[in-house]
């Protein structure tokens, strides 16, 4: 091991995002079929899935794009299925999605 910390330069060669409660904005089809925006809180990223805190539910099952940095050129969008909705406090979900 490296005895200065600074000899321990980034090997990630992929984009990184900070998740600290992050505001992201979320996208869905709406019960009508129109295109529908709000903002929500990243909570949490993994590999193949993510947590966020949204105001209302979604359905298992819901196709949802979420823009990461969205007010800055270091937007990222993915998209994801919700697979568990956990209702937390009023007005508060925490909702897990697949990313596909």
């Amino acid at each position: 091991m490296p005895d200065n910390i600074e000899d321990l330069g980034e090997r990630r060669t992929s984009p990184r995002i900070d998740l600290e409660a992050e505001r992201i904005i979320l996208a869905w089809q709406g019960e009508n079929g129109e295109e529908q925006t709000d903002d929500g809180i990243c909570i949490d990223l993994a590999r193949h899935g993510m947590l966020i805190e949204y105001k209302n539910s979604f359905k298992v099952g819901e196709l949802l794009a979420i823009t990461f940095n969205p007010d800055n050129d270091k937007k990222h969008m993915v998209k994801g299925q919700v697979c568990r909705t956990t209702h937390c406090k009023p007005k508060s979900f925490h909702i897990a999605i697949q990313l596909i």
